[in-house]
């Protein structure tokens, strides 16, 4: 495969999803603990960290099925209005999480503030749970004929 230039990467939503195929790919065969993993930024190679390959992996991953990626750092708090925009939900079903004990959280005055961390596992958690569903509707829709 030859190498492109930055400049020949023009915003091609077609050409974008090919490249994240072939580096999911190429990423998956990267074993947990591999040595010498780096990337080559303006000529130069960088060694990519453990922790790093880890994200990168998962982001990569997400993005090569079609979903949207959005990094969130596991130590930081946010409002039901982020935790909703992350999870692609409304305001009041997130309020409902929170009321139900699903999602913990603290108050802040009058606002609610959630752990980011809670809200990515709740998103992983739920993950298999819309495929399915995902799956069965599409199912539907094929024996409908549409």
């Amino acid at each position: 495969m030859a190498t492109k230039t930055p400049a020949a990467y023009a915003s091609n939503p077609e050409e974008d999803a090919d490249i994240v195929r072939r580096l999911a790919e190429a990423l998956a065969e990267v074993k947990d603990g591999s040595p010498d993993i780096s990337i080559e930024i303006n000529g130069v190679r960088e060694p990519i960290p453990h922790a790093a390959l880890a994200v990168l992996k998962k982001a990569v991953n997400f993005l090569a099925h079609g979903h949207p990626v959005d990094v969130v750092t596991t130590d930081r708090e946010m409002s039901v209005q982020e935790a909703a925009t992350l999870l692609g939900v409304s305001r009041p079903y997130v309020m409902n999480l929170l009321n139900r004990g699903i999602l913990p959280y603290r108050k802040v005055g009058v606002h609610h503030r959630i752990p980011a961390e809670a809200v990515s596992a709740f998103q992983r958690e739920q993950e298999p749970r819309r495929r399915t569903a995902l799956d069965a509707l599409a199912a539907e829709t094929q024996t409908l004929g549409h």
